[in-house]
């Protein structure tokens, strides 16, 4: 229940931040000698910005490491384990059950590759 609640407010956070990207770009007028700046897809900025605990190495780390980051669970822990070596975090989500691209967002600043 405590992870959904954390998803949803995770995934308002980004629709406001993208909302509030999109209503600045449209409203703020640009100058007539400067031309607008080209747009891009650019993906939202993750949620988290840091972590509570050291960061941990998930080739590296230890189960009892991996297992105070908020939200990791000593299944979770024993499945980055078993599924090592990982490259990146692309390769963590596809690779590991139940670390997905919505869940990522909150684990990305504890996790080193």
């Amino acid at each position: 229940m405590r992870v959904q609640s954390l998803q949803s407010a995770a995934l308002a956070v980004v629709v406001i931040a993208g909302l509030l990207t999109a209503h600045a770009q449209t409203t703020t007028p640009a100058s007539p000698a400067t031309p607008p700046a080209p747009t891009s897809p650019v993906a939202p900025a993750p949620v988290a910005t840091t972590c509570k605990v050291a960061a941990v190495n998930v080739n590296t780390g230890l189960q009892a490491d991996l297992l105070k980051i908020p939200g990791i669970d000593a299944k979770l822990a024993a499945a980055i384990i078993a599924a090592r070596p990982l490259k990146n975090e692309a390769d963590l989500v596809k690779r590991v059950k139940g670390i997905g691209k919505k869940n990522i967002l909150k684990f990305r600043p504890c996790f080193m590759y």
